[in-house]
């Protein structure tokens, strides 16, 4: 049995976020690896807590980005206030730089400011490049900021369902957004014998989609 899919752009939705939590190294983490805000008459505001979970002390830079997603389901990064949905001239972060002892916690304090209709950015965290000579490498973490207000309509639906068999079982669904706000889609797949009797199932998400995606 393979883990069941939301098309090829949701699994790499989710690939994205597991990073988006802790890289690989474990120099630092980031949580939580989306922030859900409802500014719309009034400014909302969310905290997110970065931690060096390494054993030295940890320079750390923060920046905004705007991003889409591509019909591979890979993320596309712009310019900040280049892509269509950004929250360029509502967001802003503090601090936008931080050095963390080891193990010390940083809150980093996203706001964004009243108007209308939904927008979505990345807060990108990175830390200084480390390494000698040519090679250097910096890890960064990518944190989704969405906002998406209370009074907008949440629309979609299941547009495929396909199953296939081999050795294992594979089932893929294929998911469109189709109203103004971003959607966190989340549940279980059971796969069920002619009695009725799930035979195994599967958790899916949570999960990301963009509106039109």
């Amino acid at each position: 049995w393979e883990q069941s899919t939301v098309t090829r752009h949701l699994i790499r939705v989710t690939l994205l976020l597991a990073l988006g939590a802790m890289p690989a190294s474990a120099q630092f983490s980031a949580l939580p690896g989306v922030v859900h805000l409802r500014a719309e008459d009034a400014a909302d505001i969310a905290v997110v807590q970065v931690r060096n979970e390494g054993a030295r002390p940890l320079q750390l830079r923060l920046y905004l980005s705007d991003y889409d997603q591509a019909e591979d389901g890979a993320y596309l990064f712009h310019e900040p206030g280049t892509a269509r949905g950004t929250c360029q001239g509502r967001i802003s972060f503090f601090p936008d730089n931080a050095l963390l002892e080891p193990g010390q916690r940083q809150e980093i304090q996203v706001r964004i400011e009243p108007g209308a209709g939904a927008c979505w950015s990345l807060l990108f965290i990175e830390s200084a490049p480390e390494g000698t000579g040519q090679v250097r490498v910096a890890n960064r973490i990518g944190v989704r900021v969405l906002n998406a207000p209370a009074s907008l309509p949440r629309d979609g639906g299941l547009a495929e369902v396909r199953a296939s068999q081999s050795d294992s079982v594979r089932v893929e669904m294929l998911f469109r957004n189709t109203g103004p706000a971003p959607v966190e889609l989340h549940g279980t797949v059971e796969i069920r014998d002619l009695t009725g009797t799930a035979v195994v199932s599967a958790q899916v998400g949570p999960l990301g989609v963009l509106p039109a995606h």
